[in-house]
């Protein structure tokens, strides 16, 4: 059999196979540096490497609450992986409000912005994989939020926004004004005043006598 099957393949005009190689239809061995071994050292690695990326985020996210005064159960944070066609894969950063407080609102980019400044102290490298910020409410009691304002509020200039630097007031409410302030006088009052001015310079004048040198008579108060 092994024979007339090699003499129907030459008369058919079919290369006779191979010892030892494979059936047709069957692929190619694939190159050493692609076979699964390698790529599952290759996913180890990377998430080795992406463990440690979210551990430095967590001491990041300790140190900023902790430097800025901030209690960490008003703030926390999901470290979500991230792949892009462009970029290696990276985390990103989704903070979580789970207090509320406007100044949260209030002072969030400077958080931000003092959060990656830590992170690259820790990571200069962290530019290349910290994919971005993002922000969620996660409240268990919202009754102390507040309500939308009225709808025309939101474009509504402000009573500060009227007023330029050099015209706002600087006192506020309790504030002690500084510098001399003018009561207005009744006609009285000027002339009890007057009065007295003239009998101390009288008084003054007779304790220097006759004799003082500018020869002047005492004073006496005019009748108005």
């Amino acid at each position: 059999m092994g024979m007339f099957d090699g003499k129907l393949t030459r008369w058919l005009g079919k290369p006779e196979p191979q010892r030892g190689s494979r059936a047709s239809g069957s692929s190619r061995p694939a190159p050493a540096h692609s076979t699964q071994f390698a790529a599952s050292q290759s996913r180890d690695a990377n998430t080795s490497q992406h463990g440690v990326r979210k551990e430095v985020l967590k001491v990041v996210m300790r140190e900023t609450l902790h430097r800025n005064g901030i209690p960490e159960s008003w703030l926390s944070a999901d470290l979500l992986r991230t792949a892009s066609p462009r970029r290696e894969p990276g985390i990103h950063v989704r903070m979580l409000v789970k207090h509320w407080d406007p100044r949260i609102l209030q002072h969030g980019v400077a958080l931000e912005q003092e959060f990656y400044r830590r992170l690259l102290g820790m990571d200069p490298l962290a530019a290349n994989w910290l994919m971005g910020f993002s922000w969620q409410f996660a409240m268990e009691d919202l009754s102390r939020c507040p309500p939308l304002p009225h709808p025309g509020s939101w474009t509504a200039p402000q009573a500060t926004d009227t007023l330029s630097p050099d015209d706002k007031p600087t006192t506020r409410a309790g504030d002690i004004i500084e510098g001399p302030v003018m009561i207005p006088k009744s006609e009285d009052d000027v002339r009890a005043d007057l009065e007295r001015l003239l009998a101390l310079r009288d008084d003054d004048m007779k304790r220097h006598g006759p004799s003082s040198p500018d020869g002047f008579a005492p004073t006496r108060p005019v009748q108005l």
